[in-house]
């Protein structure tokens, strides 16, 4: 079955992924409505500090509520738990992508890219962290990073300017240098945006050839309403089917993997709050890389090879 889904068109791919989202939006709703798990700030609180998040640290956020239950105050009670944990001398980023598929795919529908008002998809969490007080924004079309704290400015600054969205002069390569922790706050790893920053900064080059053989052009807008023209790259599509996002296998055996590397799990309600410093995240993909486990599954890449695309070098 899986295999029959893996050749359908992306646009009916995309379909079936959104029908699943709101499958698990109302199964979520009645399962609150029968069976309520309600979390406050300072529970929260102590689950990321367990999770090993202190003072003063950096820390790189993908947040899913729905995971964990209902938590009082909603998406800004998640912000504040973050923010009293790290202190004023901490920063706090979060993804603030404007894509919920296949990037060349949204680089088509959207060639305009505007930092101050295009919404992040990336759920409430980062929807309301863009929008508050003191954040700031990267400016790329695709992959765009939200900010605060000490340090914002350098996280975000120049993004645009980058080779490409994820490697060198890029927020993730910022955050990898200053040691920050990765975060996953009910995310689960199967949103592990980091690895792509490891497939570029890689010595030697990554073996998987991921991306699109042409660079995209855009048009962004920054925050201060200056208009850049740029091109970038993207993720080739034929490598989406099989990639960790919608591969359970391969979530299982990466996350398997990380907490070996690891990284700490603590429950929260009925979710599940991960963290791990991203230089140790960044040695546990390379010992992944040699053993062959990627956050692609390998019959998408023997696919891809056997097509002239997404092949080892």
């Amino acid at each position: 079955m899986k295999a029959l889904l893996r050749r359908l068109p992306q646009p009916v791919r995309d379909r079936m992924r959104a029908a699943r989202k709101r499958y698990r939006s109302v199964r979520y709703r009645l399962r609150e409505r029968f069976r309520p798990t309600r979390l406050g700030r300072e529970e929260i609180e102590a689950a990321i500090r367990s999770a090993g998040v202190g003072e003063g640290d950096a820390v790189f956020v993908q947040a899913g509520m729905a995971a964990f239950g209902t938590i009082e105050g909603g998406p800004q009670t998640v912000i504040d738990a973050f923010e009293a944990v790290v202190g004023t001398d901490g920063l706090i980023a979060m993804p603030a992508f404007p894509l919920t598929g296949p990037a060349i795919e949204h680089l088509r529908e959207h060639p305009v890219f505007d930092a101050r008002t295009m919404p992040s998809r990336m759920g409430a969490v980062s929807e309301r962290f863009r929008t508050g007080p003191r954040t700031l924004r990267s400016v790329h079309p695709t992959h765009s990073i939200s900010a605060r704290g000490p340090g914002a400015e350098e996280v975000v600054a120049g993004h645009e300017l980058a080779e490409t969205p994820f490697g060198e002069g890029t927020p993730f390569f910022v955050l990898r240098e200053r040691g920050a922790k990765q975060v996953f706050f009910g995310a689960g790893v199967r949103a592990i945006t980091m690895y792509h920053s490891f497939e570029v900064i890689r010595e030697p080059p990554f073996p998987i050839d991921v991306f699109w053989p042409e660079r995209i052009p855009a048009t962004c807008i920054g925050m201060d309403g200056e208009t850049t023209n740029m091109t970038t790259l993207v993720h080739h599509p034929r490598l989406a089917p099989g990639r960790i996002d919608v591969s359970a296998a391969v979530e299982a055996e990466v996350k398997r993997r990380l907490l070996d590397g690891g990284m700490r799990s603590v429950e929260l309600g009925r979710g599940e709050v991960l963290c791990q410093p991203l230089p140790a995240m960044f040695e546990t993909f390379e010992r992944m890389l040699a053993d062959g486990v990627t956050i692609y599954d390998p019959r998408i890449l023997e696919a891809a090879r056997a097509r002239g695309r997404g092949a080892p070098a």
